[in-house]
This record gives structure tokens, C-alpha cells and sequence, in this order.
């Protein structure tokens, strides 16, 4: 095989694997603490809770975490998760607090969210594929775990 040849399959092969990885990047990971019980959720659940609907999973009532507004994981999970987009959800939260219905999750920096996750055993929140830590464990939606093709839960 010519060397141009070996050349191009292996830019091809790097090439592939990149886009592998920022595709696999763009991910958001449903989590809850590493002691918690809890191992899938459903998606109407999952929406139901960060809507501010109580949700409890076997012993566990659930505490949403947001990340922070206007970043791009919290776009990406109000569009996927919960089909409004930033306008929407703020107007969302205005009304029902203007109605006394409760307040929004609370929102915290990306690099806040996996150490308050991990210390609450009903927190769930959702991170970046690279964000992820030992202290929090990854949980399946609808079934489905965030590294199945299936999986829809992605940042804007």
C-alpha cells in the first residue's frame, strides 16, 4: 500500500475518532449520588420533576439541580428534556411563581453541580460526558444508558 494511502486511512481513522468524541461530548448525563438507590428514571418523571412536580423513585423524592441559565447544557436540557426553549422556561417559572406554585430548581456552575449532586442522595441533575466524577453515578432514562445511539439528551 503506498504510503499517501496509509496517509489518508489513518488522517480518515483520527478524523472519525474526533468526531466520535465531540459527538459523545455534547451528551448530558442524568446523575444522582453514587450511594443513591436510584438507577433509571423516566423521561416524564425526569421532566416532571424539573417542572417542580414532587417525584419519588422507590424511598427516594427527588431534588433537581439546573445547571446554570443561558449555558449550554441547561439550554440543551430545557429543549430535550423539557420541550421549551430558554424564553419559554423563564416565562414558565414567572407564572407559577406569580401563582405561588414554587420556585425553580436551583441553578448552579458546572463545576459545582457534581460535588452538590454527590452530598444529597435525592439530588439528580445532569452534566457534560467530561464533567463526570466518581462521587455521582450516571442513570439510564426511559431504560436507556447516555452511551446507547438512543439516547437523546444533548447540549444546544
Amino acid at each position: 500500500m503506498p504510503a499517501i494511502v496509509k496517509g489518508l486511512l489513518v488522517l480518515a481513522v483520527i478524523l472519525g475518532l474526533v468526531r466520535l468524541a465531540s459527538a459523545d461530548g455534547k451528551k448530558l448525563v442524568v446523575v444522582v449520588a453514587r450511594a443513591s438507590s436510584v438507577t433509571n428514571v423516566s423521561r416524564l418523571d425526569l421532566k416532571r420533576s424539573f417542572l417542580g412536580e414532587p417525584i419519588t423513585i422507590g424511598n427516594t423524592r427527588l431534588a433537581p439541580f439546573n445547571a446554570e441559565p443561558n449555558s449550554d447544557a441547561r439550554a440543551g436540557f430545557d429543549l430535550s428534556v423539557l420541550g421549551m426553549t430558554p424564553d419559554q422556561i423563564g416565562r414558565f417559572w414567572v407564572d407559577r411563581k406569580v401563582r405561588g406554585q414554587g420556585a425553580a430548581p436551583r441553578s448552579l456552575p458546572a463545576i459545582h453541580l457534581a460535588k452538590v449532586i454527590a452530598k444529597f442522595p435525592g439530588a439528580i441533575g445532569y452534566l457534560q460526558v467530561d464533567q463526570l466524577t466518581a462521587d455521582v453515578k450516571p442513570i439510564k432514562v426511559d431504560g436507556v444508558a447516555h452511551g446507547d445511539p438512543r439516547y437523546s439528551i444533548v447540549t444546544r
